[in-house]
């Protein structure tokens, strides 16, 4: 009997070994893979028209077309700017300011 709970004891040991062993594989490959693979940098990211819904900067009027430097999510909308401040002045009132926005065609 005393032999019998030894083996069994035994066994969970080595099943308990073998399983924190393949998750420590797991997590190592799993940092290797996130190691290995840049992260994409939000600074660099360029925005285009095709991007946008709106045709216009709605705070300044600047076309679209001419560069954006930033965008917002908006009544399901995405919306374009040329610039942060551009942005920040639409969202200081933004249920008018989205009234106002000329969309594309």
């Amino acid at each position: 009997m005393k032999t019998i709970k030894t083996a069994i004891i035994f066994l969970a040991g080595i099943l308990f070994i073998a399983c924190n062993n393949n998750d420590q594989k797991e997590n190592t490959a799993a940092k290797k893979d996130s190691t290995t693979m840049p992260s994409p940098k939000t600074d660099s990211v360029k925005y285009t028209a095709l991007m946008v819904e709106n045709a216009k900067d709605p705070t300044c009027g600047m076309p679209v077309g001419a560069g954006i430097e930033d965008t917002l999510h908006y009544k399901n909308k995405i919306i374009g700017f040329c610039s942060k401040e551009c942005k920040d002045e639409f969202v200081k009132n933004a249920p008018k300011s989205f009234a106002a926005v000329e969309w594309k065609k």
